[in-house]
Order: structure tokens, then C-alpha cells, then sequence
């Protein structure tokens, strides 16, 4: 009996302990998926490594017999006079090379009429062409569509791989507009576009309705000139040197007595004629150089910020400014008369920062 109390209170001292009772060891069965689950990625570990020394072996294998192959080829060209010419061409903008550029490479003193020694469109990969020939003197040449041929190149080739480089300048297409510089309404205007040696790239006439026009123009070229003449209206006379800003042909009409020269700036408060101001002071001179006759009176406005008397000096000071700019590209003083007028003849009433902006403005007066 005293065993069997001693029992019992042995195991109900073990499980307020919170000891188990029986502890049943792991199945042998989880130990050994483990091991083969752990030799498995071992194999196959092993297996990548044999994969990949096999390819590096493999790769070194095809190099070599590439080299070879190419010290070979060498050796033929020269033996056989015929080194090896890569001619690669490229945008000359951004310097990118040009795949589909049709290459030619002709001797020199060839005829005309002569087939070329190498007429082939460059690849994709390296936009590159090559062609093993003898030694001499020859000119080679590109051509894209969507750019203008690029300069032939003369050179002598001797060396195996020689290398000459292409460059193709990008079409610019140039659109400008025909309006009167008064209602900026279309002007039907005979127009002619000329390059930095005088030649004609372009004569047409612009339309009353639309007065769109399009011309390409070649980023070797330095400067383009543009002409532009039309019934009642003055001829016109502009250089294109910036063809992504060019503003377009403004024709002034003959009866007009004065024009506002837009998009002058000045620095807020002061005379000083700000650099964005530019194409407006350029625009001036243009009309005045391609009128020697013509005499005009510079009017300065202002807006009624201020005193009467700063206005007033603020507008002489900015037509000073517009004066002398004009006397520094070489229009003779005698021709250009100031007047400010300060905030006397508003065009607006002063009760916005729009109207003030449209009072505040430089007058052209045709004398």
C-alpha cells in the first residue's frame, strides 16, 4: 500500500512540475529526409560547378580558335596584299553609332562609271563595315536616310585593320510662319532661303490662309539667310543662326506709323536691357541695317508704379539703353531719335499686373 501511495504522489509531483510524463524520441525518419534532402543540394551544387567549369572551358576553346582564326586571316590578307578596313559611321550629334548607313569606299583616280571596292550597309551591332583590300588611296563616304551624306573622307590605306570613321549630320527641318508683324495674320510673301555661300536652298511663295513653311537645313552649315518681300509691306531680311528658336518672318506694313518691339526686357526697376532681350534688339537692327534710309524715334512707356519724375527718367534711361544697343551693332546715331513718356499714354487702365505689364512697353516710331 505505501507503495502504491508513493507512486501516486510521484506522479502527481511531476506534473504540477510540468515534466512529461514520457518523451517520445524524433521519428528516424525526419533525421534521414534531412540527410538526403542535404545531399541532394550537395549533387546538384556539384553539378552547377561542372556545368560552369564546362562552359568557361568551352568559351576559352572558342576564343582561342576565334583568335586563331583570326591571326590566320591576318596573315592570308597580308600575304595576299589585302589587309583588312573597318569603316564605322556615327550621328554627329549625339555621337551614337549608325546602324543601315550605306557605306561606299572607292579608289581615288577611279572613273565614275567604276564599280565600287565596297558598297554595304552597316550592321546593327557595331554599325560597322569591313572588307579586306589592297593597299592605295581611297575616298570613302556615308549616306542615311533621315541625314545628309557625310564628308568624304580620303585616306591612304596600308595597315591590316585599318579604321576609318563616318559622321552623318541629322536632317533639321525648319517650319516658320509668314504673318503681319501689326495682327499676326498670315501673309502671302515670296520667300527665299539662302546658305552661308549665297546658294538658294529654297524659293517659294507662303499662303494667305496658313503661311506654314518648311525647309532643311544642314547643321554644318553656319547661318542661313532668309528674304521675304510682298505688296504693301516692307522687305524683310533676317539671319537663322539658332534653328530651334527661330521666330519666324515678320512683314511690317508699309502705311504703319510705329510698332511695339516686343519681348524687350529690362531689369525690374532700372535701364539695364537684360540678356533675353536679344532676338528683339536683333530684330531691330535687321530692320533697320535692311533699311539704310529709314530714320525712327525710340518711345519708352511705363506703368504708373513709382513717381511721375522716376517714370519719367526710368523711361528716357531704357530708351538710352535701346539706343545705344543699336549704335554698338554699327546703326548710325543720327538715324535714331528717344522720347520717354513715363506713364502719360497707357494703353490700359493701371488696375492689374496684366494691363501694367502691357503699359510697360517700347514703341518703334517711323519718322
Amino acid at each position: 500500500m505505501r507503495r502504491l501511495w508513493f507512486i501516486l504522489l510521484s506522479v502527481f509531483v511531476l506534473s504540477i512540475a510540468g515534466e512529461p510524463l514520457y518523451a517520445a524520441p524524433e521519428p528516424a525518419a525526419t533525421t534521414s529526409a534531412q540527410k538526403k534532402k542535404a545531399a541532394a543540394q550537395k549533387k546538384r551544387e556539384a553539378e552547377k560547378r561542372k556545368r560552369d567549369a564546362a562552359r568557361r572551358k568551352a568559351a576559352e576553346k572558342r576564343r582561342k580558335a576565334a583568335e586563331k582564326k583570326h591571326r590566320e586571316a591576318k596573315r592570308k590578307r597580308i600575304k595576299e596584299g589585302k589587309p583588312l578596313l573597318y569603316v564605322y559611321a556615327f550621328d554627329k550629334r549625339t555621337g551614337d553609332p549608325l546602324p543601315e548607313a550605306h557605306v561606299t569606299v572607292q579608289d581615288i583616280h577611279a572613273l565614275p562609271t567604276k564599280k565600287p571596292r565596297l558598297s554595304k550597309e552597316t550592321d546593327g551591332k557595331r554599325s560597322r563595315v569591313s572588307k579586306g583590300l589592297p593597299e592605295g588611296k581611297y575616298w570613302a563616304a556615308a549616306a542615311r536616310t533621315g541625314y545628309f551624306h557625310s564628308d568624304t573622307v580620303f585616306f591612304t590605306h596600308r595597315e591590316d585593320e585599318d579604321t576609318v570613321r563616318l559622321y552623318l549630320y541629322p536632317e533639321t527641318r525648319l517650319t516658320f510662319t509668314v504673318t503681319d508683324s501689326m495682327t499676326s495674320r498670315p501673309v502671302a510673301a515670296n520667300i527665299i532661303v539662302y546658305n552661308a555661300q549665297q546658294q538658294r536652298v529654297l524659293q517659294t511663295t507662303s499662303d494667305s490662309l496658313r503661311s506654314l513653311l518648311a525647309v532643311l537645313l544642314d547643321d554644318r552649315v553656319p547661318f542661313y539667310t532668309i528674304e521675304a518681300t510682298a505688296p504693301t509691306y516692307y522687305p524683310f531680311h533676317d539671319t537663322i543662326a539658332d534653328y530651334t528658336a527661330y521666330a519666324g518672318v515678320k512683314m511690317i506694313p508699309r502705311e504703319i506709323k510705329s510698332f511695339l518691339l516686343h519681348n524687350i526686357y529690362f531689369a525690374t526697376g532700372k535701364t539695364r536691357i537684360l540678356e533675353t532681350s536679344e532676338p528683339a534688339l536683333r530684330e531691330l537692327y535687321e530692320y533697320l541695317i535692311t533699311r539704310p534710309d529709314q530714320r525712327i524715334r525710340i518711345v519708352g512707356h511705363t506703368d504708373n508704379i513709382g513717381s511721375d519724375r522716376s517714370n519719367q527718367i526710368l523711361s528716357e534711361g531704357r530708351c538710352e539703353e535701346v539706343k545705344r544697343a543699336m549704335i554698338e551693332r554699327g546703326i548710325a546715331p543720327e538715324r535714331i531719335e528717344v522720347s520717354g513718356r513715363g506713364e502719360r499714354d497707357p494703353i490700359m487702365p493701371n488696375d492689374s499686373d496684366e494691363h501694367r505689364q502691357m503699359n510697360r512697353r517700347v514703341e518703334i516710331v517711323l519718322l
